[in-house]
């Protein structure tokens, strides 16, 4: 089991309760590269099944989450307090969140954030 020691496999579950992997990455990768892994691969029926959502573009768009701590994308995995268990599979939490587009000047929806409500008094 010597050659196991530098592989981990994760899973990553989603707000929504999907899945994705299990996938076996080495130790020595970095959060951001892993999760430069997962915009990579993503995986396509995810964004099928609800039209609304999109796939994420960049590392930025995800957050990966172990044991309630928010995952530094300078950590490699070895840094990381998981089971080193041989074929025990860890469970992360992965949350997209992809940035809005800024909205042009001929948007409709620009005019509603140009209102500014205007208070007149009138003294008699």
């Amino acid at each position: 089991m010597a050659g196991n020691e530098n592989i981990c496999i994760l899973r990553f579950r989603m707000q929504d309760g999907n899945d994705i992997g299990p996938l076996t990455l080495e130790n020595s990768l970095s959060v951001l590269a892993v999760k430069e892994k997962l915009v990579s691969d993503w995986p396509k029926e995810l964004t099928k099944a609800e039209p609304g959502k999109e796939a994420p573009t960049s590392a930025n768009d995800l957050k990966l989450i172990l044991s309630g701590q928010v995952l530094e994308n300078t950590k490699t995995l070895s840094e990381l307090k998981m089971p080193v268990t041989p074929d025990s599979v860890v469970t992360m939490h992965l949350v997209v969140r992809i940035p809005l587009a800024p909205q042009k000047a001929g948007d409709p929806g620009s005019k509603e954030a140009e209102k500014v409500t205007k208070c007149t008094c009138t003294i008699v």
